[in-house]
């Protein structure tokens, strides 16, 4: 499979986010009650935020008027030609010079003299378009208030990181945390769309495109965060892990264990092969699964009494699957071999078997967690 540019992924989720945010606002506008809640909550947590005066009841108003016009046709007022021309054209009948007049309209307007009627000012909107934006202005300010939040979480966490690496540094947790750090917004991301001057007819256009224009950027900050957030989940189980085992390879209360565990360094490595490649939850689950098995084989206790469980595991682990009879028999044998030596008391013994068959199901593919 060719490589995907990150940039070429974001767009697309970007598109996809898009859509799903359309749907979703479809689904909102046809629970007409709750929508109405949603909007009244997001006007009074504004005058809350700003510390303007504010009446409940004059907002449940507000709200209700704006909904019960928002399907219905407004037309727009007509200047004094408009209105003029519709009263001629609408009368049955008329004097000859106002027909003529008419007719002069006409054929001015089919050669094109559009010229000749004053257009107005500034455009009209209705009360709904005007509610629809301002409240399109407001989830913007808030949804970047809220991403702006994460950010600022995931640099302090991240210097968190990179202090932690810093002690004992690693090719990958050093590329995870560069990633997350490339992928953290530079700048401050908060907006103040339409929060300087309330919407109106004036600045409508522009407090739109520019609604649109930081809700089209807020999806790719969105997913930018979650990749930063993933990278750092990532780097910080490798880290979590490897001093977790440099602290269970110096308990004085494993010193026995370790020094009986045969395989301990093929382990090691195993372990530290897996954390180098960590670069997905899969990869991440199998080197912490690798961790746990390890930790668990090592587990301060009395040696013979360690290897008894160790014994049952892979009794368990063996029945498990279904291992084919050529190495069945092979199993069978050494599992009597380890009963041997655990009924005799020799731990050591033991263990070298045990290590042995575990490498032996591995290695056949027959390792279950």
């Amino acid at each position: 499979m060719s490589s995907i540019s990150l940039s070429e992924q974001m767009g697309a989720m970007a598109f996809v986010d898009e859509l799903r945010h359309q749907q979703k606002q479809v689904q909102e506008h046809l629970d007409l009650p709750r929508r109405r809640a949603e909007i009244a909550a997001h006007i009074r947590a504004y005058y809350l935020s700003n510390q303007i005066a504010f009446d409940d009841d004059l907002i449940e108003q507000g709200v209700r008027q704006v909904f019960a016009h928002r399907l219905m046709f407004e037309a727009p007022p007509l200047n004094g030609f408009d209105e003029w021309l519709v009263k001629k054209l609408g009368q049955r009948g008329g004097t000859q010079s106002s027909g003529r007049l008419i007719l002069f309209t006409a054929v001015a307007l089919a050669v094109g003299g559009w010229w000749l009627i004053p257009g107005p000012d500034t455009p009209v909107y209705s009360r709904a378009k005007i509610a629809e934006v301002s409240a399109a202005a407001m989830e913007e300010r808030e949804e970047r208030q809220r991403l702006y939040t994460i950010a600022e979480k995931h640099r302090r966490e991240l210097a968190t990181l990179q202090r932690r690496n810093v002690q004992q540094p690693t090719p990958n947790v050093s590329g995870l945390l560069k990633r997350a750090q490339d992928l953290l917004p530079a700048n401050d991301i908060r907006a103040d769309v339409g929060s300087t001057a309330p919407v109106s007819a004036a600045n409508l256009p522009d407090i739109e495109a520019q609604a649109n224009a930081f809700k089209q950027e807020r999806y790719v900050i969105s997913r930018a965060l979650y990749e930063a957030e993933t990278s750092m989940l990532f780097a910080r189980r490798i880290l979590d892990v490897r001093a977790r085992v440099k602290e269970m390879l110096q308990d004085p209360q494993r010193a026995a264990v370790v020094a009986q565990l045969s395989d301990l360094n093929g382990r090691l490595a195993e372990l530290d092969e897996q954390l180098e490649h960590v670069r997905s939850h899969a990869s991440s689950d199998a080197a912490q699964s690798t961790y746990w098995e390890l930790e668990k084989d090592l587990y301060p206790s009395e040696l013979l009494a360690l290897q008894i469980s160790r014994a049952n595991r892979l009794i368990s682990r063996k029945n498990s699957r279904a291992v084919p009879q050529e190495i069945l028999e092979e199993l069978e044998m050494n599992m009597e071999a380890i009963q041997a030596d655990l009924a005799k008391g020799d731990a050591n013994a033991a263990e070298k078997k045990i290590s042995h068959v575990n490498k032996r199901l591995k290695a056949s593919g027959y390792w279950s967690k």
